[in-house]
């Protein structure tokens, strides 16, 4: 397991640490198994202190069933179970449904992922 510690300097490098950022272009590169074809962005997150692509949380805390020890996302097991007997699969939200007032907006969805192949020499 590597550790990527976030927007903290490079301090902990002399332990063994990738300070070069927690989810880099190179990080999802390599997950993905792809080359990646990233737009230019204007800024990145936490005053530039941050290399992070995306910086759009996308889940809610207690709610990850995995309960991994180490995770900062999950505060107590009774709380992520009662979670996620909320969670309906059919329903655009995380958690239940939509409720009176709510507005949901359809997001732009755009695969970055280049098809282009490359001999790799």
């Amino acid at each position: 397991m590597t550790i990527r510690p976030c927007a903290e300097g490079n301090e902990l490098e002399a332990f063994g640490a990738d300070c070069s950022g927690c989810l880099t272009v190179n990080t999802f590169e390599t997950a993905l198994h792809s080359h990646l074809d990233v737009p230019k962005r204007k800024n990145n997150q936490r005053n530039g202190q941050c290399a992070c692509l995306l910086g759009v949380d996308i889940g809610a805390y207690d709610t990850c069933g995995h309960l991994c020890r180490y995770c900062y996302a999950n505060t107590n097991a009774a709380f992520v179970k009662e979670n996620m007997r909320k969670h309906d699969p059919a329903s655009p939200f995380l958690l239940g449904g939509n409720m009176l007032g709510d507005v949901i907006h359809e997001a732009k969805q755009k695969s970055w992922i280049d098809r282009q192949m490359r001999l790799e020499i």
